[in-house]
């Protein structure tokens, strides 16, 4: 009992000596005071972003692999630190970072009404932080961790894949591919299923696949997450690459099942079984079959020996 007391003790200590000194520093010039000012706006929006986080990572969102893109920008320029603090802005670049921190300041009350606002508002924020602190340099010289740590905070990633998508593809038209092949995959099973468009009869009862259940969005988190682990483990270029295409194709050939198991459950079981299923557990239960398989797939990919 003495020892854990003694302990906290000390870390309690230490917490308030780092806090104390990080105080200091926050108030020392002008440029440390915006800038602790700047980063005090994150510090209000993160009970926001974890309730966020929690939420769309239960219903099978590409959230948690935003933080780990986040994560690994962060830890790539924690290991360059040292030559970070060396680098120097100039009047212009501390000029043109001050105003885009106060700019995110001004900005900032907008955020609590958008997701989308609060993302960029931080982002900009941070721009203005790295603009003033370290200069144009900065960004020259560490473009990757600065691309993980912004497409981990851009909003919605998957939307603005899915508005590309949808801009240059037929209307529908993974939509109508997905209701095919899983009508096609419900014949072959001996279920007479009929395919209408978008549309899937079985049983005199009818399962749309609409958006959500195309699998674009599993697929595009997989193509996220298939970068993240290949710069992770430090892979070549053409190995990310293929891990990369063996994750999309792996999403988009598991959600063929799934539709088959949606439509069927529908048909059969009922509106209480269709729910489950299409809810937060049933597509947890999917996503994690589909991860291992896709586990053991990218490490077999990261292991095989490159051609020489």
């Amino acid at each position: 009992m003495m020892n854990w007391q003694k302990a906290s003790e000390i870390g309690f200590t230490r917490s308030k000596a780092i806090a104390h000194y990080l105080w200091q520093a926050s108030i020392k010039t002008q440029h440390s005071r915006l800038v602790a000012c700047g980063l005090l706006v994150g510090v209000l929006y993160f009970p926001i972003w974890f309730k966020d986080l929690v939420v769309k990572t239960l219903s099978g969102s590409a959230s948690i692999l935003m933080v780990l893109m986040i994560a690994l920008g962060v830890f790539r320029l924690w290991q360059q630190r040292s030559q970070i603090v060396n680098l120097e802005a100039t009047d212009d670049d501390q000029l043109l970072g001050h105003s885009l921190i106060g700019c995110g300041m001004v900005l900032s009350p907008l955020g609590f009404f958008s997701d989308w606002g609060q993302r960029l508002i931080f982002l900009l924020i941070l721009i203005g932080v790295a603009l003033s602190s370290w200069g144009v340099a900065f960004f020259r010289q560490y473009p990757l961790p600065i691309a993980l740590i912004g497409l981990g905070l851009f909003p919605q990633p998957t939307a603005v894949a899915k508005t590309l998508w949808e801009v240059f593809t037929p209307p529908k038209f993974l939509e109508r591919f997905m209701a095919w092949a899983g009508a096609s995959g419900l014949n072959a099973i001996g279920q007479p299923a009929i395919v209408d468009g978008v549309y899937i009869t079985l049983a005199g009862k009818s399962v749309e696949v609409y958006g959500g259940c195309s699998g674009f969005d599993m697929a595009s988190i997989l193509a996220v997450a298939s970068f993240v682990l290949g710069l992770f483990l430090k892979q070549s270029p053409p190995k990310i690459a293929l891990m990369v295409v063996i994750g999309v194709f792996l999403a988009l050939l598991f959600n063929i099942p799934r539709i088959m198991l949606l439509t069927a459950s529908q048909s059969y079981w009922g509106s209480s079984a269709f729910e489950f299923w299409h809810g937060p557990w049933g597509g947890q239960i999917f996503s994690t079959v589909l991860f291992t398989v896709y586990y053991y797939a990218a490490m077999g990919i990261a292991k095989r020996k490159s051609a020489k």
